[in-house]
């Protein structure tokens, strides 16, 4: 298992809809063990594929519905997933490790039913509700270059800043969307630049 780096905002994978799975390799399977890996390191709570640079329809979430003192959750690790079903709709803030720092309210379903391939290739039919619904429901907008700030309502976006007198460690400082797209943009120019 290795780390993977994760794209930020402005890199063309992450607006590329994502290719079907055809078939299950060792290769696709060592992916699934490293998104896993570098979602837990990032830390995260799910991750897709173009978020690594691969444009393929495979997400990692992390299963957020039971409550144990497991220092790690177990992991969902989903080949081809669709929605087919979504109910409800909340809005909560969510983030992204492809826009660090940055944080927006977005309207979600509150529960969905998922079918994709596990990894071992079996067909499989998931239920998910709450924060799980929109785990699944964010990774899965990236697997069609979707990212959460097009859903973002515009004036909830925001920098969370590090701040040593905020009780949470951070503060909010309210951004514009076009800010936030220079503002990563200017972060992709840089990586590239640094090779």
């Amino acid at each position: 298992m290795a780390l993977r780096k994760i794209l930020v905002c402005g890199d063309p994978v992450l607006r590329m809809k994502a290719k079907r799975v055809r078939s299950i390799d060792d290769g696709l399977l060592e992916m699934l063990d490293d998104m896993v890996e570098t979602m837990f390191d990032a830390p995260g709570i799910g991750l897709a594929a173009p978020q690594i640079g691969e444009s393929v329809r495979v997400v990692v979430v992390a299963d957020l519905s039971v409550d144990d003192d497991q220092e790690r959750p177990e992991v969902h690790r989903l080949i081809n997933p669709r929605i087919v079903e979504a109910e409800g709709q909340v809005e909560a803030a969510e983030g992204c490790l492809s826009l660090p720092t940055l944080q927006g309210v977005v309207l979600r379903p509150r529960r969905v039913v998922v079918e994709a391939l596990d990894a071992d290739g079996e067909p499989m039919v998931m239920e998910m509700e709450g924060w799980s619904a929109r785990a699944i429901s964010h990774e899965i907008d990236h697997l069609d270059g979707r990212m959460f700030i097009d859903l973002a309502e515009p004036d909830s976006l925001a920098w969370m800043v590090p701040d040593e007198e905020d009780d949470r460690g951070y503060r909010l400082n309210t951004v514009s969307k076009q800010e936030a797209l220079e503002a990563f943009q200017r972060l992709v120019d840089r990586a590239k630049a640094d090779g």
